[in-house]
């Protein structure tokens, strides 16, 4: 019989006020404690987002992603949001969000014991910044969740910079002046149950408390929002949602953990979950490529690769890597650029000694989301 951890999944969501390196690291060695499957992150800060998932990896996360490497619009100097998980998963497009801060947003499909799930992480700014982005950013949340054909086991969460107020009776007030702007708020953070994304700490806990998860403050007073969620599904079964509010110190955000009982369960082949954590080898970089990588994830600070469509010397050094790769050479130049023969050989590193057609149908792939 499997404990009863073996039936959970453990979700934990959390603003860490773009974070220093060195802070950074005490937040992952927090959410250590926690034993997390799957964390999200937001504001990851910019100088951490150039290296998040060398920090991640060093703090027992083996999958790991951050909206910065897929982002379709220039991003700056913004900060990000990053999904860490024990399990592979891979990134769904961005563009599947009609919003104006792509870079705020991340989107994952996670292949769990427990089956698929699908999620979702985001970062709204508060509308004192930029009224109609906040409004923009609600309505392309909306339209991408508020789904009739869906997964079984779906969350959405994050810091949503909302609502104003709730009540005991559970009355949800929020923020905006006009129609446009209090619609496109409580579309998300009331109506999204209705597409089976429900307040999964109000499904625990009910309303009646005070609970927060970020303070305002201002000559002396202090005003306690809630502003940091998760919505999740029926079938996903949120069974304990609390604040950690022994991480106060660490941001002005509280991590929000919420533990799921999938009503599914383990898929039959699964014994037992191996939550110990993920430890980097010593012979290894951060720039190598293996299983570990998101599935269509490449670690590397830089693409030097040529764009050149018809260009065959493009497939023969991708081959060239691929058969060193097998060969069991090493490369000789470093992998924080990704060039055409370094991809052959990462990917050989995964795949082994393979078929000419896997080989092309791969490297033809490559060409395509190099040009896209």
């Amino acid at each position: 019989m499997d404990s009863k951890s073996d039936q959970q999944l453990r979700l934990i969501t959390w603003n860490v006020e773009r974070a220093s390196v060195s802070r950074f690291k005490n937040q992952l060695t927090a959410l250590q404690e926690r034993i997390p499957d799957i964390i999200a992150l937001q504001e990851v800060g910019i100088n951490v987002s150039r290296r998040p998932r060398r920090l991640l990896r060093e703090h027992g996360f083996e999958y790991t992603a951050h909206s910065h490497e897929y982002r379709l619009t220039n991003a700056g100097n913004s900060s990000g949001v990053a999904f860490a998980s024990r399990w592979p998963f891979r990134i769904l497009s961005p563009d599947t969000f009609t919003i104006p801060a792509q870079h705020h947003t991340l989107s994952a499909e996670f292949f769990t014991p427990f089956g698929r799930v699908e999620g979702h992480t985001v970062h709204v700014l508060p509308g004192s910044m930029d009224r109609q982005r906040k409004t923009e950013m609600f309505e392309g949340i909306y339209d991408r969740l508020a789904q009739k054909d869906r997964l079984d086991y779906r969350f959405l969460c994050g810091d949503f910079n909302s609502p104003k107020e709730e009540s005991e009776d559970g009355n949800v007030t929020v923020w905006g002046s006009d129609e446009r702007n209090i619609e496109a708020e409580r579309s998300v953070i009331v109506e999204l149950a209705e597409y089976d994304l429900a307040d999964a700490y109000r499904e625990v806990n009910g309303y009646g408390n005070d609970e927060y998860s970020w303070v305002a403050k201002n000559r002396g007073n202090e005003w306690p929002r809630r502003f940091d969620h998760v919505f999740a599904s029926e079938h996903l079964n949120a069974t304990e949602a609390s604040y950690l509010h022994d991480y106060d110190d660490l941001s002005d955000h509280t991590p929000l953990e919420v533990v799921f009982t999938p009503k599914g369960g383990l898929h039959e082949e699964t014994e037992a979950l191996d939550r110990s954590p993920y430890t980097v080898s010593q012979d290894r970089t951060e720039t190598d490529f293996s299983s570990t990588v998101v599935s269509s994830e490449l670690t590397y600070d830089e693409d030097v690769r040529a764009v050149a469509p018809d260009a065959n010397y493009r497939r023969g050094r991708f081959k060239a890597g691929w058969n060193k790769s097998v060969d069991g050479a090493e490369m000789d130049a470093a992998l924080d650029q990704l060039t055409w023969e370094n991809l052959g050989w990462r990917l050989g590193q995964l795949f082994g000694d393979t078929s000419e057609e896997l080989q092309e149908e791969l490297y033809e792939w490559c060409v395509k989301q190099q040009v896209e």
